[in-house]
């Protein structure tokens, strides 16, 4: 009773109300990423982000996706089930009233010895029945405010599904641009080595040039092939990719991406610091910490007890005729006061469970919110690479080309083998190609930089009730 008796007053004391414990700060060390252009600023906005490439398409693309895409049709119903299940939490606030209307008919046997008379009877009765739990200790409130919690974190999980959804077909709308490009240079050198291989076969028909020459030409050019089908299966992989994220069966589905050179933004990461207020996984994660210290504090609960009012009220009469006469009305008012004495442990297993949660929200929490600077740092990390990839490949495109130029005047001159020609246009097609990937690259870790910063994504300041209605636009 000593228990009871201290968690009474300790419900009294807290003005009968549950509420979550506030979260402790993630630690992010130093408010600065490595390789930010602009240490200590706030990042601009992100909102419309995919504009910011310079390609119509590609808005086009992440609009359809976000009307279309079941992962984020199927998040919105998550929405709409949290705010259903909130109405339900909420209901228990408020006094549940019932009617139980009934009509008898009956006749006493004759052959019985008793007082009732012997005749055919009837009973009319409308009793009106209501209860009320008085929320003494806040649990019917902290319930409520776990389904508030819950819908908050509903809707900061379909915001990121729609940020996933729209950085991805970002990326493979982005990729795909990149290999047709690809497919460009490799469609070049096959025709360059289809028309070297029929200048070769024609020296070895006049005797200037070797069998082995023909022959290393024309595996040179299979070897070009097998690249250009490799290129094209991609291709096909990343529209049927497409097709899935915008909701549309793939063998209905094309795309064709602008010839037009993509523009790839600068987007300054801003400070670490804010980046966790940014994110809409970090912001739900941080709600399953408030629902769970709420389960909690509605857990302890169970030690206190319970008053509950009720109420009845109605008409009862054998004559219809005088059934809303005041001589048929009956009403009854009544308070009942419930404590569980002994229940093998419940109550301290379900507090010692709600307590383990809440450590197990808690952790995921920071887990997450590491791992979102981690997600920052990493993009930055490749946007610094793939920048000096590109100026790297840039001038050995440049070198390799005018490498290849002079091997094959040198070979037309009888100076080199032919082989010396294969090596030097292998040299030159490889530093393209690896330039276009570079630049891909760079891309990518521009949108994968996109994401983690959060896409321009606010957290709510409207009731959870509202949600729904939120504009999520990125």
């Amino acid at each position: 009773m000593s228990r009871l008796a201290a968690l009474l007053a300790a419900g009294l004391l807290g003005a009968c109300t549950i509420a979550p414990q506030p979260l402790a700060p993630v630690p992010v060390g130093t408010d600065r990423f490595r390789h930010a252009d602009a240490p200590g600023e706030p990042a601009p906005s992100l909102a419309g982000w995919p504009a910011s490439f310079g390609d119509a398409p590609l808005v086009a693309l992440v609009d359809a996706a976000l009307a279309g895409n079941f992962d984020i049709r199927a998040a919105a119903a998550r929405v709409d089930q949290a705010q259903a299940l909130l109405g339900v939490r909420e209901a228990a606030l408020s006094p549940t009233v019932g009617v139980d209307p009934s009509f008898n008919r009956s006749r006493v046997s004759g052959t019985v010895d008793n007082a009732l008379p012997k005749r055919l009877m009837h009973n009319w009765s409308v009793p009106f029945n209501a209860s009320y739990e008085v929320d003494l200790w806040g649990r019917l409130r902290g319930d409520a405010e776990i389904g508030r919690q819950n819908v908050l974190q509903a809707d900061a999980d379909r915001a990121a599904v729609r940020l996933r959804v729209a950085t991805e077909v970002a990326s493979d709308y982005l990729t795909l641009h990149f290999v047709e490009e690809d497919l460009a240079t490799l469609a070049r050198a096959i025709e360059l080595r289809r028309t070297a291989l029929d200048v070769i076969a024609a020296r070895v028909r006049a005797g200037a040039a070797s069998d082995l020459d023909a022959l290393r030409a024309a595996a040179d050019l299979d070897t070009a092939r097998a690249d250009l089908a490799d290129s094209r299966r991609l291709r096909e992989n990343l529209i049927d990719a497409l097709a899935v994220l915008t909701g549309v069966s793939p063998t209905s589905f094309t795309v064709a991406p602008t010839a037009a050179a993509i523009r790839v933004p600068a987007v300054p990461p801003g400070l670490p610091s804010v980046l966790l207020a940014q994110r809409p996984d970090v912001y739900a994660a941080a709600r399953r910490v408030d629902a769970a210290s709420l389960e909690t504090g509605v857990a302890r609960t169970a030690w206190l007890p319970t008053l509950t009012l009720t109420a009845q009220g109605g008409f009862a009469s054998r004559d219809l005729g005088s059934f809303l006469e005041r001589n048929s009305s009956l009403w009854g008012l009544g308070a009942s006061v419930a404590e569980t004495l002994f229940d093998g442990g419940k109550r301290d297993a379900a507090v010692a469970a709600a307590t383990a949660g809440t450590a197990l929200a808690d952790a995921n929490y920071r887990a997450t919110a590491l791992g979102a600077l981690r997600e920052v740092q990493d993009a930055l990390n490749d946007i610094a690479a793939q920048n000096e990839r590109i100026v790297r490949y840039d001038s050995a495109a440049r070198s390799t080309e005018a490498a290849a130029r002079l091997s094959l005047s040198r070979y037309a001159h009888g100076y080199v083998s032919y082989l010396e020609v294969i090596d030097a246009d292998r040299d030159a097609l490889n530093a393209q190609r690896q330039l276009i990937h570079s630049r891909q690259a760079l891309a990518i870790a521009t949108v994968d930089l996109v994401r983690a910063l959060g896409g321009g994504w606010t957290p709510p300041s409207v009731a959870p009730q509202n949600v729904a209605q939120r504009d999520d636009r990125l």
